[in-house]
């Protein structure tokens, strides 16, 4: 018969090991990580509808939300849900090391950045050059044009425009000659082509994915403007009206989108509305006695729907900015502070030695932008970018 003591040590065995009980987590404390799937793609398609900067730090956060979302670098550089829109590339470096500069013009935040592969190119100034954010640059020796996303760090070489040139260059430094080449305006279409002006060739030409040579589309366009705007190239033709590039067309074509109220502007300059709306801003310039003289602008919306331009008077709390190119920016004034009044276009007059002006939308009434007022960061870094006429010091040595 087994002792009392050795069914006691039985017994002791027997017994299940003893249970580690773990605090309780923090009443607030979620597994952010390991999110339900479709919630997390839900964030993720709100943070691009919001900004893609906002979207490439998501997908930053950690592997999984990696996993669950597309990384933009598996598209097409021209896929428009993955452009870094309301984002500008300030025309200074930010040091002499290659880093530039980002700044975004609904809260006037800063990126700064190592962007080697502007190094060499000359990029298209302004937002006409800049489809959706996305940079239009070309090659300073070969001429090749490259469209780089400074946020997604994608690029795609296109063909040269070397062969579209007129005249050969007499050095390597010819400034006249990187004129003539300089891309004045650009846009996508239909995510699969890239039209470009070259505004002193006057030229209006297009390239598809995998062409190897451009397409001209207009030859002796130089009055003209381009801008990108949902998912279309708009070009304002100084004769024949507001066009619109049809790029299924072999070869493309450009068709009438709306015909001028009047013909009596100058030039036209285009921009994307708060609302959504392309606006077109006619200028026109009335000589006087003498070397006076007086610019007038209007402001009209398209209506692609009925196929006219409609008058605009009211811009609401914003303001108009308007450089010496295709593209202009209108941007909110809650960052302006008291420097800029809503409903205004601020432009630049080089018959008045490169002075910048104010014009409200509502009676004409304009005024100069005294350089005693900038003394806001945000309106400096908006002015230098309209002044931006390209740039010219990212060559190689």
């Amino acid at each position: 018969m087994a002792s009392s003591s050795n069914s006691r040590q039985a017994v002791r065995r027997r017994r299940p090991p003893a249970v580690r009980v773990l605090p309780s987590p923090r009443p607030n404390w979620r597994d952010w990580a390991n999110l339900d799937k479709d919630l997390t793609a839900r964030m993720a398609d709100h943070m691009l509808a919001n900004s893609l900067f906002d979207y490439v730090v998501f997908r930053r956060v950690c592997a999984p939300w990696r996993e669950t979302t597309e990384d933009p670098k598996v598209r097409s550089v021209l896929e428009l849900r993955y452009h870094p829109r309301r984002w500008i590339l300030l025309p200074e470096p930010d040091d002499g090391e290659g880093l530039r500069c980002l700044m975004n013009i609904d809260t006037g935040s800063k990126l700064t950045l190592d962007m080697p592969e502007l190094l060499g190119y000359h990029v298209a100034p302004g937002s006409g050059g800049a489809p959706g954010g996305v940079l239009v640059m070309v090659e300073d020796g070969s001429l090749t044009v490259r469209v780089f996303n400074p946020l997604t760090r994608q690029s795609m070489d296109l063909p040269s425009i070397a062969p579209l040139v007129s005249r050969r260059r007499r050095g390597r430094m010819d400034t006249d000659f990187l004129d003539m080449c300089k891309v004045t305006g650009a846009g996508f279409a239909s995510e699969s082509t890239v039209v470009l002006h070259i505004g002193m060739e006057k030229k209006l030409v297009s390239a598809k994915l995998g062409d190897e040579s451009w397409e001209v589309i207009s030859d002796g366009a130089q009055r003209c403007a381009v801008f990108h705007f949902a998912g279309n190239v708009y070009v304002a033709m100084m004769e024949e009206g507001l066009m619109v590039v049809d790029a299924e067309a072999t070869p493309p074509r450009l068709v009438l989108a709306a015909p001028w109220p009047h013909k009596e502007w100058n030039a036209v300059q285009m921009a994307e509305s708060s609302a959504g709306d392309l606006l077109v801003l006619g200028n026109k310039v009335q000589r006087r006695a003498g070397n006076d003289h007086k610019t007038m602008h209007e402001v009209f919306r398209l209506d692609s729907n009925a196929g006219m331009l409609i008058r605009v008077t009211d811009l609401g709390e914003r303001v108009l900015f308007v450089g010496e190119y295709s593209g202009g920016l209108v941007v909110s004034t809650r960052y302006l502070d008291t420097l800029m009044p809503a409903n205004t276009i601020c432009f630049k007059n080089d018959q008045v030695f490169g002075k910048f002006f104010v014009r409200q939308v509502s009676d004409g009434k304009t005024t100069r932008l005294l350089s005693r007022v900038q003394d806001s960061m945000f309106l400096d870094n908006l002015i230098a970018y309209i002044s931006w006429r390209g740039r010219k010091e990212l060559q190689t040595d």
